[in-house]
């Protein structure tokens, strides 16, 4: 290159920056070449990065160091602006666009010096590759004024960002100085925690991968039918399905920052992921009937929407899955009423896989991203889990999610809450939060029910006792109105709370039937009635039972989560494994406890369409009038001896006895 004339004919200018100036310091692929960096005075790229094709980044000023360092763009002298300026207008057009085509393509992006990071990034986050592939048709579409669109507007490029395996995300810093000298070279996206952070994290690395499989065309028109479809079955009430939404639901399971959807929605509805909004609607139709414009008119069959929703959103995983879809597969697992234990199941564990591949489960607090970009990532992740260990807990599988494999840190309010948030939205706030901390309580407790290799040293072996701990020390955590809530079970009409309540019976129901377990084991007994927490577990399903007799309209017509609903079936079995072993006694308070749970429960159901009955009703309505009945004939047939000497523990009679209840002379311990 000194050969050549022109270029010394540029570095010899008066307006050339000086050789070795220490005023304008070498830029980054340059000091890697080793090569002299030369510009001209009508262009901000040096000579040889323009020659290599390669970015002309520079480091921070002030900042000597070399590696990992933030690069900012060549600022041009004045002389080099009135240059610019005095081009053509074509020209500069022409060349603006090319320069903006060259950004769009280039991995790296170049980082406002007036915006300070406590992190450091090369290339873009994995939360801004999520970007919307539709381009706006409004002027005032900005993804700066709303960092929340993403994730709500549909994902239809051709790459998506995966993130990398930590074993060999330190390979990152070699590749990138040799990739910083390929022209053209696929880039990949690091995320440096910051060098001041007490924690030794490893970077978060993120790759460039193709979005779906090989052939398939990034054609949208099955999901944009089946919201397209949705939307005309709906008319004219779709506007109030989704104010139902943000009522009953998001309020108390915060998906979406309102404000956001609701611009995109007003504005540019267009450019939402169709599957989300399919899901979205169908969420939103069990609260039908708590709107006063939509009571009056023809009411939707639900079972038909939702299975428009559920093809709509296996179209977009197979098409474009991305932060849309995780959030999709929420709005579907949550939906009511749930029909499909291997469905949910399955969607779980494709969320919990997605939110992995998508960097989901990492610390977002220090990293380049807008605060409430961070606040949705954060909240999205919460949401997923709080799906895993629940259905965990209602279907019987292992838990997808570890505690080991992520760090992501709980929401705040401001994260969860806008700064006018009314009454109802702090205090639903306040109960979501408590719920994350419960639910994070409910994994500890179901890594020992899941646990079946006696080699494996994880999960330690927890005396009662401890087990006991970890509960008392949750509720000594709570506020003064959470724990009026889980404690006495007052203040149920906020937002969520009737859930919560219900939620953590269903914990402590767990804890209890676990310490039996454990003492049973101990004891070495064959009848664990002598155990002290059968009572104890006993005492947690009749307060389940109070709950449901608690309940209004407002509460059976508010929020629920679905699965939910096997705590009550749950509570029921037990009360009655508990009546048949009273079955000497003069009164069988267990077994009246049940026929109290199910003649509520069907009251709730036909006067207040409460789905989550459906279970219990299905499974135990049966077998509680057949052990009603035949608890009658032993009260009234007490003096006949051929009555007296039928023995109600021998396996052949108790399966005559639940003839007709498959599964149910298993669930039921003698």
């Amino acid at each position: 290159m000194e050969g050549d004339p022109s270029v010394r004919d540029e570095g010899d200018s008066a307006e050339a920056r000086p050789y070795r100036s220490h005023l304008y310091p070498a830029c980054l692929p340059c000091k890697r070449r080793k090569s002299r960096c030369r510009t001209t005075d009508s262009s901000g790229i040096c000579i040889m990065c323009r020659a290599h094709g390669t970015d002309c980044i520079y480091p921070r000023p002030g900042d000597n160091s070399q590696r990992g360092s933030v690069a900012l763009p060549r600022k041009l002298t004045p002389k080099s602006r009135q240059a610019r300026a005095a081009q053509p207008k074509k020209r500069r057009s022409a060349s603006a666009s090319l320069h903006s085509q060259e950004a769009s393509n280039h991995a790296v992006d170049t980082v406002s010096p007036q915006r300070e990071f406590g992190l450091q990034i090369i290339n873009r986050p994995a939360a801004s590759l999520e970007a919307p592939s539709c381009p706006p048709t409004h002027d005032h579409f900005s993804r700066e004024a709303f960092p929340n669109l993403v994730g709500i507007v549909a994902e239809a490029g051709d790459d998506s960002s995966h993130i990398v395996s930590p074993a060999v995300a330190e390979d990152n810093d070699v590749l990138e100085s040799y990739l910083s000298t390929v022209p053209d070279a696929r880039r990949r996206s690091i995320i440096r925690t910051d060098p001041n952070s007490r924690r030794p994290v490893r970077p978060v690395l993120f790759n460039t991968v193709p979005r779906r499989p090989l052939g398939v065309s990034a054609n949208q028109s099955l999901p944009a039918t089946k919201c397209e479809f949705i939307e005309k079955y709906l008319e004219p009430g779709v506007n109030d399905v989704v104010d139902l939404f943000f009522h009953y639901v998001n309020i108390c399971f915060p998906i979406f920052d309102e404000m956001s959807f609701r611009h995109v929605y007003c504005t540019h509805k267009e450019n939402i992921s169709p599957a989300l909004l399919c899901n979205l609607y169908a969420n939103a139709l069990i609260y039908w009937e708590n709107s006063p414009s939509l009571r009056s008119g023809h009411y939707p069959d639900i079972r038909f929407i939702w299975n428009q929703a559920n093809e709509a959103l296996h179209s977009e995983l197979f098409l474009s899955p991305g932060i849309s879809t995780v959030m999709a597969i929420i709005l579907n697992v949550c939906g009511r009423p749930s029909t499909s234990m291997f469905g949910n199941g399955g969607m779980v564990g494709t969320a919990v896989a997605l939110s992995n591949a998508l960097g989901l489960n990492r610390d977002p607090s220090n990293w380049n991203i807008r605060p409430m970009e961070k606040g949705f990532r954060i909240r999205i992740w919460w949401l997923v889990l709080i799906h895993d260990r629940w259905c965990s807990l209602a279907y019987g599988t292992p838990l997808h999610i570890h505690r080991a494999q992520y760090d992501v840190p709980y929401p705040t309010m401001d994260d969860l809450c806008p700064p006018n948030a009314s009454h109802s939205q702090i205090a639903a706030a306040l109960v979501f939060l408590s719920l994350i901390t419960l639910t994070e309580l409910l994994g500890t407790y179901l890594q020992h029910v899941y646990k079946v290799s006696e080699s494996s040293p994880y999960p330690p072996e927890t005396s009662s006792v401890d087990l006991e701990r970890l509960l008392t020390d949750w509720e000594e955590s709570l506020s003064d109105d959470i724990r009026c809530i889980v404690l006495r079970g007052t203040y149920l009409d906020a937002p969520g709370a009737a859930n919560f309540r219900l939620a953590y019976l269903a914990v402590k129901l767990l804890l209890r039937r676990i310490q039996l377990d454990l003492d049973v084991d101990t004891m070495k007994a064959d009848d664990d009635t002598t155990s002290p927490f059968y009572t104890q577990a006993q005492r947690a399903a009749e307060e389940i039972v109070h709950l449901v007799k608690e309940l209004d309209e407002s509460h059976c017509r508010g929020f629920w989560i679905p699965v939910h609903a096997f705590s009550l079936t749950s509570a029921t079995t037990f009360l009655l494994r508990s009546g048949l072993r009273r079955r000497n006694a003069r009164s069988n308070a267990p077994l009246n406890l049940a026929k109290d749970m199910v003649s509520t429960l069907r009251s709730h159901r036909n006067r207040f369409s409460w789905d989550l009955a459906d279970n219990c009703l299905a499974t135990c309505s049966d077998l509680v009038e057949n052990l009603s009945s035949v608890d009658a004939g032993n009260d009234s047939l007490s003096a006949v001896p051929a009555f007296q000497e039928l023995d109600f523990c021998n396996p052949p009679f108790l399966d005559e006895l639940l003839l007709g209840f498959p599964g149910l002379s298993d669930s039921v311990e003698i």
